[in-house]
């Protein structure tokens, strides 16, 4: 028998009875079997099987650019959505149960009180980085890439926002396991409340990526305390100036990115996209029940779209998959329309901001409270929630977000009003003396007619919240300019402080709110984060308790009595709490949180008829 399959007869091109099969028919079957193969490959085909379904893209719109992908520099609302999956923190509140959870840390450390040696009045945090956890180049995470970042932070020359800096100067002291790299101690002043997060709840950057020749180990930690020595050091060590110059640049804000997160950067081209790719061999992917390290989609691709109408054509036309922060009214149209409702998941969170407007207290007509508290009354808010929102927004009293388990909620939300706004305006002594329709009072010697300005950006809901005021405040006798300016000239108004009233927005994160920032008059000069030129004593004191306090239902206290004094000076017009409006294609399984940016794209999954 002959057992060679080259001479057996069907083997030959010839069928059983020896006819011959066209050579163009065997090439035809042979690309067909190939084609079906590779069909089973395509993502999202119909016979693909389990083991392929993570091989998927999510689209996601971002209304602008990012100005850096840096979070120490640059992490806004729209860096963040961004920045979230190439850079992780040590420690983060899961957005899912609200818990602050360990990330690539193996504990949430325990806070050590020192009161003597060399650290004596600190408090100590031992931490310990996950055995697992490395850097794109297989390289561990250790402490000393914790110190370096620090040290990153507290240098001088290295551009990174004044508030963050004044945070990394509680830090004390920094001491690295010289058995195991891997352990680090902190030390932190103790008055400070969020110590603790200060140290867990941070982004690390490694130092082989940015700081190659080891520069800042160069210098000991303790010449960061001293602001003088160190600049005398810096300005005489080889390499600190192209160190901190290359740090600055893009360089290091837009082509050259390395984090800890769970994907990479692959492609930016400006005002058009950036590609995010998954990490092959992810250490962090094992670990399935922490949010910040999953890894599903294989990329995550941002398609920058400055116009919220075209995005939201994009989103309808199925070229984008999310859509975040989309306007209340688009949002219930698309919800209620059954060509959208069977396509997207509508999804509206409370978003960890709060919308207030922003009284100019420098103004010697708006020092006075009744004004102020006039103004107040002149506010239709639930109006606003009802034109402009989609049902789930909440009121607020004071600058502590309604999520909070300290938000006072016995304060009363101002009530829309003219008559008491006339009444208070009475009080303060506004009549209309010359019968023009506006009131007017003699203030330092000179007669003065209440003529406000409301400055608004561009032509969205700030200005008309603006417009709204307008046509309200007339009725009582007040004449408000509404203007509407450009991002840029709309910044230089807000640092020249040449306004009377402007709408704004208080972003916060789930850790403990710090007043400090937005009401001390601490912050009121030039360049301060008071924008409001808010100061009060007693307001400052219990700032200062705050901050000091460690027994958290003291705290607690202590912020009930910040928010009753607020409510009664009105030195704003607190609004509300919008929605986070996220629109969600199908075709995927995906979560959302009140937890900044609302959603999280590492997470989704393909539904099982798309996979």
């Amino acid at each position: 028998m002959n057992n060679n399959p080259q001479n057996s007869p069907n083997s030959s091109g010839k069928s059983a009875k020896g006819k011959k099969i066209p050579i163009i028919i065997v090439s035809i079957l042979i690309i067909a079997i190939i084609v079906l193969i590779a069909y089973n490959l395509i993502p999202g085909s119909k016979n693909k099987s389990a083991v392929q379904s993570n091989v998927f893209s999510v689209r996601i719109g971002l209304l602008r650019e990012p100005r850096a992908l840096c979070p120490v520099k640059r992490n806004g609302n729209i860096e963040r959505q961004v920045n979230q999956y190439t850079f992780i923190q040590a420690a983060d509140y899961n957005p899912f149960t609200l818990q602050n959870t360990p990330v690539f840390i193996e504990n949430i450390p325990k806070e050590i009180s020192i009161d003597s040696g060399k650290y004596a009045n600190t408090f100590r945090y031992d931490l310990t980085f996950r055995k697992e956890a490395k850097w794109d180049d297989g390289s561990e995470i250790t402490g000393f890439d914790q110190l370096f970042f620090i040290k990153m932070i507290l240098n001088p020359m290295v551009e990174i926002h004044p508030a963050v800096r004044n945070l990394y100067k509680k830090v004390k002291g920094i001491e690295i396991d010289k058995e195991n790299p891997k352990k680090i101690s902190i030390y932190t002043d103790k008055n400070y409340m969020l110590s603790r997060e200060l140290v867990t709840n941070m982004e690390i950057f490694p130092e082989y990526f940015y700081d190659p020749g080891k520069i800042m180990r160069k210098i000991n930690f303790e010449t960061f305390l001293d602001e003088k020595k160190l600049s005398a050091v810096l300005d005489t060590l080889p390499g600190s100036k192209k160190f901190a110059e290359k740090i600055n640049s893009a360089y290091f804000m837009r082509e050259h990115i390395s984090g800890q997160g769970p994907y990479y950067l692959a492609d930016w081209e400006a005002n058009s996209f950036i590609r995010l790719k998954r990490k092959d061999n992810y250490w962090g992917e094992k670990f399935t029940g922490i949010p910040y390290l999953q890894n599903n989609p294989k990329e995550i691709i941002f398609k920058i779209i400055a116009d919220k109408t075209t995005s939201l054509t994009e989103l309808k036309n199925g070229n984008i998959d999310v859509l975040q922060s989309v306007p209340g009214n688009d949002f219930k149209k698309m919800k209620n329309d059954s060509v959208y409702s069977n396509k997207f998941d509508f999804h509206n969170p409370l978003s960890m901001q709060f919308y207030y407007v922003i009284i100019n207290n420098r103004n010697p007509v708006l020092k006075d409270k009744n004004i102020r508290k006039a103004l107040a009354y002149l506010t239709d808010v639930d109006f606003l929630i009802k034109t402009f929102g989609t049902g789930g927004e909440k009121r607020l009293t004071s600058p502590v977000h309604p999520s909070k388990p300290y938000y006072y909620k016995k304060l009363k939300p101002v009530k829309f009003d003219i008559v008491k706004a006339k009444e208070l305006l009475n009080k303060s002594g506004w009549k209309d003396t010359d019968n023009n329709g506006i009131l007017d009072k003699i203030v330092n010697g000179k007669r003065t007619e209440l003529n406000l300005t409301f400055v608004a950006k561009g032509n969205g809901l700030g200005k008309n919240i603006g417009l709204l005021m307008q046509e309200n405040a007339k009725k009582a006798g007040i004449s408000i300019e509404v203007i509407s300016k450009s991002s840029k000239e709309f910044r230089n108004i807000l640092k020249k402080r040449e306004f009377d009233l402007v709408p704004s927005v208080i972003s916060e994160d789930l850790a403990d709110v710090d007043p400090y920032w937005d009401w001390h008059s601490d912050n009121i000069g030039p360049g301060g984060s008071n924008i409001s030129g808010f100061s009060d004593d007693k307001c400052d004191s219990i700032i200062r308790e705050i901050r000091n306090t460690r027994d958290i239902e003291l705290r607690r206290n202590f912020y009930k009595i910040l928010q009753i004094l607020i409510y009664e000076k009105q030195p704003v017009i607190f609004l509300y709490v919008p929605t986070n409006n996220i629109i969600i294609n199908k075709k995927f399984k995906a979560k959302t949180s009140i937890k900044r940016p609302g959603y999280f794209a590492n997470t989704f999954e393909l539904t099982k008829e798309k996979k």
